[in-house]
């Protein structure tokens, strides 16, 4: 609903997919939080805990952003930059530290790209004159 007197505005359809696919990402971590529940007894590089917590993590802020990007919030956009940076950031340290198979180690050109390709879509999403006006915008 629009206040009395304000024009309302139809959220761009960009804002609509980037709200999607973050959406995915986080139900992609919900899933992993609830594997990990039932992990089997096999050595692992981290503690069980980390991983449920990283999981937890990510799929919390993937519902956030994506929630107030769909809702058109302010702090949409640095919940988004912000956060997917973070997010990020812990990914690329846990692929480089953490990971101990070969397949791992060997796939990270694959991996570095598809990051690339995330953060280039994103970037171009948030700088679209239409996005940034639409989250200048008060929405209730």
């Amino acid at each position: 609903m629009t206040q009395p007197g304000r024009v309302a505005r139809r959220r761009p359809l960009l804002v609509t997919w980037l709200s999607v696919g973050v959406l995915t990402l986080a139900v992609f971590n919900l899933g992993g939080w609830l594997a990990g529940l039932n992990l089997p007894d096999l050595p692992f590089s981290v503690p069980r805990a980390y991983l449920l917590a990283r999981n937890a993590l990510w799929a919390g802020w993937g519902v956030l952003s994506a929630l107030f990007a769909y809702q058109g919030r302010r702090s949409a956009m640095g919940l988004l930059r912000v956060g997917g940076l973070v997010v990020l950031s812990w990914y690329w340290a846990d692929r480089l530290w953490l990971a101990r198979s070969e397949y791992t180690r060997n796939r990270w050109p694959l991996a570095a790209l598809f990051t690339a390709l995330a953060v280039t879509a994103v970037a171009v999403v948030l700088s679209r004159p239409a996005v940034r006006d639409y989250f200048q915008e008060k929405h209730s």
